[in-house]
């Protein structure tokens, strides 16, 4: 018989958790210490700025003056900082899964407007897409192709593809699992089978728990910046980012017939967003798909 959970007695033994007395530059690098996904970089400024404030003590105001000051500095763009203050929202929803804030805390970013940014459309074709993959398996580094190739066959940020451990993915469904994603909701990557022959070729011995693209720091994932600005001057592409790859995935489920709403699951994206960025593309399929069906009604 399966045993019954006294959840009184269970409660007793969690104990109440009592919030962690640190400044906003302390919790910053307890998160930036276990994910790897370039939060450093993005909350440097903000460190500089409210490092010494207590962490539990920033404010919607003083965010929102922040964001204010960079975007009339005239040096960042609304879409930079929109993800920065996307990050520090991030930030505090680690904090608050943990525990580490006070109960009853809400994130001071919970009250903010995001900037309207200019949409960055960047077409790649086939072609380049074929160049991508073939120039990047020319690096000394093998595992630099395993990751250019499940960039372009996922669709995932970069954080969900070059943080994984072989615990993560299963070659023979070809699926790559991510527990803790940007809307957190797990969800599954999937990449073909040209990708998983490569991956045991470069790997023919795997460990459960250890980081596929492991860098020089034991425990921490390698950013490829250096060897993706490599391999984009490479082929003419220079201004290529990593992350046009996940919107060339987009652009492609949407050319295929696929539904804004089934994308956007695919991509771990919000439906919204999708529709203002590829909302054109699904329209041209529905319209193509209605022609269709008047040809075969004549």
């Amino acid at each position: 018989m399966r045993p019954k959970l006294n959840l009184r007695a269970a409660m007793a033994q969690v104990g109440e958790h009592t919030a962690a007395e640190m400044n906003f530059a302390e919790l910053a690098d307890a998160y930036c210490a276990v994910q790897f996904d370039g939060a450093d970089l993005r909350l440097r400024k903000w460190t500089e700025a409210f490092g010494r404030l207590s962490a539990w003590s920033l404010t919607t105001r003083d965010i929102s003056l922040a964001a204010e000051a960079m975007l009339q500095s005239g040096l960042y763009q609304a879409s930079t900082i929109n993800r920065d203050t996307s990050t520090i929202g991030t930030l505090y929803k680690w904090a608050i899964r943990r525990h580490l804030a006070p109960a009853g805390f809400v994130s001071p970013t919970l009250g903010l407007q995001r900037y309207d940014e200019a949409i960055r459309r960047v077409e790649i074709g086939d072609r380049e897409i074929r160049a991508l993959i073939k120039g990047a398996a020319a690096f000394k580094d093998r595992r630099f192709a395993v990751y250019v190739r499940l960039l372009v066959d996922t669709g995932g940020r970069r954080g969900e593809v070059r943080e994984r451990r072989w615990s993560d993915i299963d070659l023979d469904a070809r699926t790559i699992t991510v527990m803790e994603t940007k809307t957190d909701r797990p969800r599954q990557l999937f990449f073909s089978e040209d990708t998983a022959a490569l991956m045991r070729r470069v790997w023919p011995k795997r460990e459960p728990g250890a980081l596929l693209f492991e860098g020089k720091v034991k425990g921490q994932p390698i950013n490829y910046r250096a060897a993706w600005a490599d391999l984009t001057a490479a082929i003419g592409r220079p201004g290529l980012h990593q992350h046009d790859l996940r919107h060339h995935r987009a652009a492609e489920l949407l050319r295929a017939g696929t539904t804004i709403a089934v994308a956007a699951q695919v991509l771990g994206h919000s439906s919204l967003i999708l529709q203002r960025r590829y909302g054109h593309l699904e329209s041209k399929t529905l319209r193509e798909a209605t022609e269709a069906s008047w040809k075969t009604a004549a």
